[in-house]
């Protein structure tokens, strides 16, 4: 083997051990990064793995309380041990129906609308409040996906909040549901 043969076989090696170093390091960090990725989505509760279907804006794997407060004069007292969710009466079956949980929040927290619209798929519904006797629109909406609809709103106005769900195409409202906003 001659001297330039000897070198260009030793460059060979060089370059070969270099490219499986940079395979190494890559290796190295996506598999820190997926550990890391996958640390953060189970700490945040973003894991697909639990029931309960996640459209529009509400998180994946998320199954939302199905019960909510009645209108103030159907109300029953949280006090006799129940969980402070109360069911509003039976709808019509076929109805739009929604429901708000939790029952109490904080200014700016989180509640979670949910409902059903039968036979009524792809239909945008507007979520209203209640304001001095008269329902505004909340500026969200929510289309119907297979019957149902998730979404949720934050409020920073303090007392019984009033919603409803309202389908423009059908002039159709639904229940009521309240929420407490505690300062």
């Amino acid at each position: 083997m001659t001297g330039t043969q000897h070198d260009q076989r030793d460059r060979q090696q060089e370059i070969t051990a270099v490219v499986f170093k940079i395979l190494g390091v890559a290796v190295v960090i996506g598999l820190a990064v997926g550990l890391g990725a996958w640390v953060m989505v189970k700490g945040l509760g973003l894991d697909t793995t639990d029931s309960g279907p996640g459209t529009g804006s509400i998180q994946p794997g998320r199954s939302l309380p199905t019960t909510a407060l009645p209108v103030p004069s159907d109300s029953a007292s949280p006090s006799d041990g129940s969980s402070g969710l109360v069911t509003t009466p039976t709808p019509v079956s076929g109805a739009l129906t929604l429901t708000a949980a939790p029952a109490l929040v904080k200014p700016m927290e989180r509640i979670n609308l949910t409902g059903q619209w039968p036979g009524h798929d792809s239909e945008g519904l507007l979520v209203q409040r209640l304001e001095d006797g008269q329902w505004a629109d909340f500026g969200v909406q929510v289309r119907v996906d297979l019957g149902t609809f998730a979404t949720y709103v934050m409020t920073g106005r303090a007392g019984d909040q009033t919603f409803r769900v309202f389908d423009p195409a059908t002039q159709t409202a639904s229940n009521e549901v309240t929420v407490t906003v505690g300062s």
